[in-house]
């Protein structure tokens, strides 16, 4: 397979992963009662998780790399070794970022102390400095074992973020204990996304580079469905409290006064599960209408954003 060609399905695979991400972000399934915030704030699982899961996943490839090299020093093996290593900063800010986004819906606060996200924001941190060191060391002979060397102690940050949760008194689930709780169909729409996240770094892992239009494609994807959804929200929105149904009008007890709306234009169905209203937590317009909170917004343009700095620095690189 010509290079030219793996890098049109890299670029094709991101252009995908990015609309099937801004279809989520609008219209993707989110659970119906939720402890704190908005519960469309949970389209954010779509996005958040499968960019932490893949970056701890490059951060463990990059450390076999980092030992392979050390074990028999090859320039295809540096260049795996560093391909991953890159690709794990990048993606361990994004998980950082949408993560912290999303907890301050969800959690009440962008910054709780979480155990999890003060070590995914140590990930990053770790393999933003593997690159400036990288930069640092001058002599060539020395530089692939400098850097493979420390990518070897920048691993004890992956089964620590792994085993934060557990060990210590967290917001952050388990791994794996929320997502098995979750519906079938919020788990279907999280594994594709997953998968294509996935595939498409593996590819870039492969050598690939994701062509510059597919970049510009996607992040103007990423920019069409995340500014619909932060200019929804800078509309005047009313946070609903609790809400009952009377005459086939909708009343709506929110942060702004009491609201109420013809049934038919209230867009979410069924309006109360196990006797608690459906409405509860959501962002709801003056005509009913439930709009999917910013986070899920911002961390789609961001999203988008880190696919433009993949494409434009891996395209220097090869230069």
């Amino acid at each position: 397979m010509s290079s030219s060609f793996r890098d049109l399905a890299l670029g094709s695979l991101v252009l995908i992963y990015l609309i099937l991400l801004g279809f989520l972000a609008l219209g993707g399934p989110f659970p119906a009662l939720v402890p704190l915030g908005s519960p469309t704030a949970y389209r954010n699982l779509y996005i958040h998780v499968p960019q932490s899961i893949t970056a701890l996943l490059a951060a463990a490839v990059a450390t076999a790399a980092a030992l392979m090299y050390l074990l028999k020093p090859s320039p295809r093996r540096f260049r795996l070794m560093d391909n991953t290593a890159v690709l794990a900063a990048v993606l361990s800010w994004l998980s950082f970022i949408t993560g912290t986004v999303w907890a301050a819906e969800s959690w009440g606060s962008a910054w709780s102390g979480d155990p999890r996200q003060l070590t995914v924001g140590v990930m990053a941190v770790l393999y933003t400095a593997y690159v400036i060191l990288k930069r640092s060391v001058e002599d060539p002979d020395r530089l692939g074992r400098v850097a493979a060397s420390y990518l070897v102690i920048a691993a004890a940050s992956i089964p620590i973020t792994l085993a934060a949760p557990v060990l210590f008194p967290a917001l952050h689930p388990a791994t794996g204990s929320a997502l098995a709780e979750l519906p079938q169909a919020i788990r279907m729409w999280y594994l594709s996304a997953l998968l294509l996240l996935l595939a498409a770094a593996v590819l870039h892992l492969a050598g690939c580079r994701i062509p510059k239009i597919f970049a510009l494609a996607a992040f103007t994807v990423a920019t069409i469905f995340g500014g619909y959804v932060l200019w929804q929200n800078a509309a005047p929105l009313y946070r609903v409290y609790n809400a009952t149904l009377l005459n086939d009008v909708v009343v709506m007890h929110t942060d702004r006064g009491v609201l109420e709306v013809p049934r038919h234009k209230v867009s979410l169905n069924p309006l109360v599960i196990n006797g608690t209203s459906a409405l509860t937590g959501h962002l709801v317009t003056k005509e009913g209408e439930v709009v999917t909170h910013w986070s899920v917004g911002f961390n789609l343009l961001a999203t988008g954003a880190a696919v433009m700095f993949i494409s434009l620095t891996r395209g220097r690189s090869r230069e």
